[in-house]
């Protein structure tokens, strides 16, 4: 009864709260005017998705995905690559519609050639067979195809990310799934003109590993990022930013990996930086957030700086980074939630050279159901791939987006600085990265991870080093000071034993009794969560042994018991926590409902009074 009472208060009282403006975290994002505007949106085809999109040499675009089309000679619907070269305006100068005998194909990147041709990659799908086989077209100017390939390999199902143009023909880089393991395998395929095989390169880091970009070197070679995953759950090298340089033939020069178990730390884009160095875009899960990274390399793959942005209790995946007149612009997708909605947007957050945030701006629209990877355009201006829900039917759209306005940081006074972490747990012998945050007077804040002096309080159980990346050597508990400006924040740290299995994740899944909670101010409600073990294939109650946080305690709290305790109207998120996997919902609290009135009299009272039930 608590529970069916719960979902009917969400629902009568969110939009009073909204309309007063009591729920936090709601009003940042509608306040967040964009610098730039919508110049165009454009839907192509019915049953269509949109993957990708680049600027042509002629002012045009060419935007590549999938469609839903019939076939001529048996009427039968097949997914097919989906390729449109657009004008400036938007206005579909031709498309093309290819199946390559399959029976499910998608186009996913596309480069234009130096011979005014393109390249597009994707994925192809024969009938009957259950792997994604590489899927490679060759265009002339005028949408001609000139030649089709499959890459024909047993083990994997392949999804490329990026293509490089080479004097002698085009690199190939991105993911494939292992098919009878479910584990990815990052590779590069070297191609000459005609399509034909030159080489191709598997890398195996860690177990499970895939690229999502790779661009030409600065100093010769090709650099190559992406995400390398343990399949083993006692590695020390679980979820790791990968980066990697390589020759002209394929062979690895050098690569590193950025370490934050738990977190699925993924780069997703890198371009060259304004020095010769090179600028990386990644993601990593903070308490159950998508956080957006920044980190600057020089030319060996030396961490210069690395900046953290999160937008409150939201998430972000930016998967593409591009210069700008300011600086640099990640582009990607928003989400926001409430107890009602989960909302996606295009996104566009801007950093000066120095990773300093200058704006981060949304862009509405109808339902978007996904977004692919978006580009800068010639006039300064951004343009975006997706897939939007119209009724009940999916359309590829695109986006185009002005050029911003000239900006700088706004003014602001530095009133103190914070760790987002309230503490840190890490085994011996392994490292963790942190967040450190300045606090302004205008209440924003911004990622200072790499300005500040960090100290650790026993070098013999951790260290620190200049980025706040933590590194245990002994069980025992410590902490980190960091110092910034006369400001300092601490942040306690427990270094577990090698073998613990405290922060492995689970082979299983947990999750709490309700993705969405309301309660009045003043009251408390009993939270269940479980966990499903794929050992035993049995679902047991774990509240008593979970730790639980919020993103407000001043809002709502949960004690150790799992008991949630509403203080004042708002709503924020929660998060349980077990070994090495959380899960987290969204709590709504409400005003305690005013007391009721009796109007009758009491015995021997006057007939005007009234009297007040507690």
């Amino acid at each position: 009864m608590v529970r069916i009472f719960s979902r009917l208060l969400t629902a009568c009282i969110a939009g009073l709260l909204l309309m007063f403006g009591l729920l936090p975290g709601f009003s940042h994002v509608a306040a967040e005017e964009a610098q730039s505007a919508v110049e165009w949106s454009r839907d192509y085809g019915s049953k269509s998705e949109g993957e990708g999109v680049i600027p042509t040499s002629d002012g045009g675009y060419l935007a590549v995905g999938s469609i839903y089309d019939a076939d001529k000679a048996s009427g039968y619907p097949y997914q097919k690559a989906y390729v449109l070269k657009l004008d400036t305006e938007g206005q579909v100068e031709w498309e093309r519609k290819l199946k390559n005998n399959s029976t499910r194909n998608t186009a996913y990147r596309a480069i234009e050639a130096k011979d005014g041709g393109y390249l597009v990659a994707g994925n192809s799908t024969a009938e009957g067979e259950p792997k994604d086989q590489l899927y490679m077209i060759r265009l002339d100017s005028s949408g001609n195809v000139l030649w089709e390939k499959v890459l024909e390999d047993d083990g994997i199902n392949s999804t490329p990310k990026a293509i490089v143009e080479t004097d002698d023909g085009f690199l190939i880089a991105g993911e494939g799934i292992i098919s009878w393991v479910a584990y990815d395998q990052a590779y590069i395929l070297k191609i000459d003109k005609n399509g034909e095989k030159l080489w191709y390169n598997k890398y195996p880091f860690s177990g499970s590993d895939y690229l999502t970009d790779l661009i030409s070197a600065s100093d010769g070679g090709y650099i190559a990022v992406g995400h390398a995953g343990m399949v083993e759950y006692e590695s020390k090298e679980l979820d790791a930013m990968l980066i990697m340089k390589i020759d002209d033939q394929g062979k690895m020069l050098w690569s590193k990996q950025s370490v934050d178990p738990g977190s699925g730390w993924t780069a997703y884009s890198v371009i060259a930086s304004e020095d010769g160095g090179y600028m990386i875009l990644s993601r990593k899960s903070i308490d159950g957030n998508g956080v957006m990274v920044l980190t600057k390399i020089d030319l060996s793959g030396q961490v210069k700086w690395e900046k953290t942005y999160r937008d409150g209790t939201n998430s972000e995946l930016y998967n593409r980074l591009v210069r700008t007149n300011d600086g640099y612009a990640m582009l990607g997708k928003h989400y926001s939630w409430n107890s009602l909605e989960r909302k996606t947007q295009y996104g566009v957050l801007s950093v000066d050279v120095n990773g300093e945030v200058i704006s981060r701006e949304l862009f509405k629209g109808p339902p978007i159901y996904m977004v692919g990877a978006a580009a800068a355009t010639p006039d300064g201006g951004f343009i975006f791939p997706g897939t939007v829900q119209r009724g009940d039917i999916k359309k590829f759209q695109l986006m185009k987006l002005t050029p911003s306005v000239d900006r700088l940081p706004a003014e602001r006074t530095l009133t103190g600085i914070t760790f987002t972490d309230k503490e840190k747990k890490l085994k011996t012998g392994t490292s963790v990265s942190t967040v450190l945050q300045a606090v302004y007077s205008d209440g924003t804040k911004s990622d200072l991870s790499s300005a500040a002096v960090y100290v650790s309080g026993d070098s013999s159980i951790l260290d620190v080093d200049a980025l706040g990346r933590i590194t245990g050597h002994e069980p025992g508990k410590s902490y980190v000071e960091a110092a910034y400006e006369g400001f300092t924040a601490r942040l306690n740290v427990a270094v577990l034993p090698e073998d613990t299995d405290e922060l492995n994740p689970v082979f299983g899944y947990i999750k709490l009794d309700s993705d969405e909670y309301s309660l009045a101010e003043g009251s408390m409600l009993d939270l269940k969560v479980t966990f499903y073990d794929y050992s035993i294939q049995k679902e047991v109650d774990i509240t008593k042994q979970v730790t639980f946080s919020s993103d407000l305690p001043d809002i709502v709290e949960v004690d150790e018991e799992g008991n949630l305790i509403g203080h004042k109207p708002g709503i924020t998120k929660i998060y349980a926590k077990y070994k090495g996997s959380s899960t987290s919902a969204s709590v709504l609290v409400v005003r305690a409902p005013a007391p009721k009135v009796n109007v009758q009299p009491e015995p021997n009272e006057p007939e005007n009074s009234t009297v007040v039930e507690e």
